[in-house]
């Protein structure tokens, strides 16, 4: 009788840590989830002081810009992940308003598929696309100063596609004499910046800033 209880009693932890593993990987889940949601909608913002900016420049300026934004972009996805790709701002209509939605073009063989730019490959496209319409407010916004603070903000683009978007970071921060302070964990990126500052956990227990690589 006694062995019985403590088989029923393993049987039953056995149970409970199953489920409690369950309930740790939903709570995670959702968590991300969460996540996901608070970039898109922030990129979806994005969207939308961008087609905002447009619209304060006259009708000839304004498809002068959109060209360049197009161009530029265009290029940013080319650079990252490969020819073929295209960025191209749809005018559109919504609620009796004048929309601009941003859409990639890929061409396979003979077909072009057009995607909207916010469901463009589980977000890596996203996070480059909306790279650049930070770039363009910078740039076409007068007053404003030429610098961009990134906090992890590659963080989903494929480990693959990482070296060249540092090259195309260091390739906009020379041409368009813009300077970019990113916080980032990934090395690649701090391989291509003019300087480097980490923040460390001393021994004391303190965190301690120091400049250059890690030893």
């Amino acid at each position: 009788m006694v062995e019985d209880l403590g088989l029923l009693v393993r049987q039953a932890r056995q149970r409970l840590d199953r489920d409690t593993g369950r309930a740790l990987e939903v709570a995670r889940a959702g968590r991300a989830a969460e996540a996901d949601i608070l970039r898109l909608e922030g990129q979806v913002a994005l969207y939308a002081r961008v087609a905002a900016l447009f619209t304060t420049v006259g009708e000839q300026a304004q498809e002068s810009a959109r060209g360049q934004f197009e161009a530029l972009a265009t290029h940013a996805l080319r650079a990252v992940f490969g020819d073929g790709l295209s960025f191209h701002l749809v005018p559109g209509e919504t609620g009796g308003q004048a929309t601009l939605e941003p859409v990639i073009r890929s061409v396979h063989g003979a077909a072009v598929v057009e995607t909207p730019a916010m469901g463009a490959r589980g977000g890596g496209m996203v996070v480059v696309t909306g790279f650049i319409m930070q770039l363009v407010m910078v740039l076409l916004t007068p007053g404003t100063r030429r610098v961009l603070f990134l906090d992890e903000t590659f963080a989903h683009v494929p480990v693959a596609n990482r070296e060249a978007v540092a090259r195309f970071l260091r390739e906009i921060a020379d041409r368009a004499k813009v300077q970019i302070v990113m916080v980032t964990h990934d090395r690649v990126y701090a391989d291509h910046a003019d300087s480097e500052v980490r923040l460390e956990l001393g021994p004391d227990g303190h965190t301690r800033v120091a400049e250059g690589a890690s030893e």
